[in-house]
């Protein structure tokens, strides 16, 4: 297997991993949000993560104390930090105005807001079949979500327009910080990077946080805390490792496929605890879409060798016979 394909590979399978875990996530949160506020479960989430982290660092001697000393590259740091915590603070605000359903079709603009940064900031190449894929792609999500803009239709108007200006601010800080954090990557590793933007999320969330609540949590709800904070850890970390392997663009095609990876753990859920979980009922479009959308997902990721000049010859060439 060559370096490019081996990065391929890489790439592929951490942005897949994170794609499943945070498909997992919204299970998860459902339970403990019952039991504990939003701000507190998510300082918890960045404070395991960098406790983990940093002890990591820590046994290898790679805890980057460089960074304190490089005024330009602390102050990317802060805002890839500041500019997460700010995406975790509005997509929750975002709930006061509309529904988790409509929230979830609106933040798919972020990985398309990654995707267009990668090609403008990063002066990453954008291919025919990225291109395609991305057409495709974004079909296939109006498709899977059609269900969706018919409630966003039934909202108040006000409460969508909120919603949807909330949505889009939450929506441009992660990429803003996905963008950042790409580019750190030319200095630091990605354990590192992510344990100073864990570290840093964690203090900005501590004012609003109630860490002794955890005490009133069953065993249960103690799980799946636990859950989420381990989510937090490999999702981000798979994340950013991705970055090393892959362009920017093509993980934040992967990454499209979350939501229809929601509903499918969703429904598995309610399968096995019919009690605890009522998975979203999808109509004939939606399966269309989601199809669309696990296409687009592969033609952006891969549409350099589905779509090469050789491969579309060979079918021109069997179209003629």
């Amino acid at each position: 297997m060559t370096t490019s394909s081996s990065n391929n590979t890489k790439g592929l399978l951490l942005a897949l991993t994170t794609a499943i875990m945070w498909g997992l996530l919204p299970l998860a949160l459902t339970s403990v949000l019952q039991l504990m506020d939003s701000y507190t479960i998510t300082w918890y989430r960045f404070f395991f993560a960098a406790l983990v982290v940093g002890l990591m660092l820590l046994t290898k001697k790679k805890i980057p104390s460089s960074i304190f000393q490089n005024k330009n590259l602390l102050k990317r740091m802060l805002f890839a930090a500041l500019f997460l915590s700010l995406n975790y603070i509005l997509y929750l605000s975002s709930l006061y105005f509309v529904p988790p359903e409509t929230a979830q079709m609106l933040i798919q603009m972020a990985p398309f807001m990654m995707l267009i940064g990668s090609v403008f900031f990063l002066k990453e190449s954008f291919s025919r079949g990225q291109k395609v894929g991305s057409i495709v792609l974004i079909s296939g999500l109006l498709l899977f979500f059609n269900q969706q803009f018919g409630q966003a239709n039934s909202l108040d108007n006000d409460d969508f327009i909120y919603g949807f200006i909330i949505m889009l601010g939450a929506s441009i800080t992660w990429a803003t910080y996905a963008i950042l954090q790409k580019q750190m990557l030319n200095h630091y590793s990605s354990n590192q990077i992510m344990w100073c933007i864990y570290l840093l999320s964690s203090l900005f969330f501590l004012p609003t946080a109630t860490p002794s609540d955890v005490g009133s949590l069953n065993v249960l709800a103690l799980l799946l805390l636990f859950f989420c904070c381990a989510n937090t850890l490999i999702a981000y970390g798979a994340f950013a490792e991705s970055l090393e392997y892959w362009p920017a663009s093509k993980v934040s095609a992967v990454l499209a496929i979350t939501p229809l990876l929601t509903v499918l753990f969703a429904n598995i859920a309610q399968s096995i605890w019919p009690d605890n979980f009522n998975a979203q009922q999808l109509n004939s479009l939606a399966y269309v879409g989601a199809s669309l959308v696990v296409l687009g997902s592969m033609l952006t990721a891969l549409g350099n060798k589905i779509l090469s000049r050789d491969n579309m010859r060979a079918v021109k060439r069997l179209m003629w016979k």
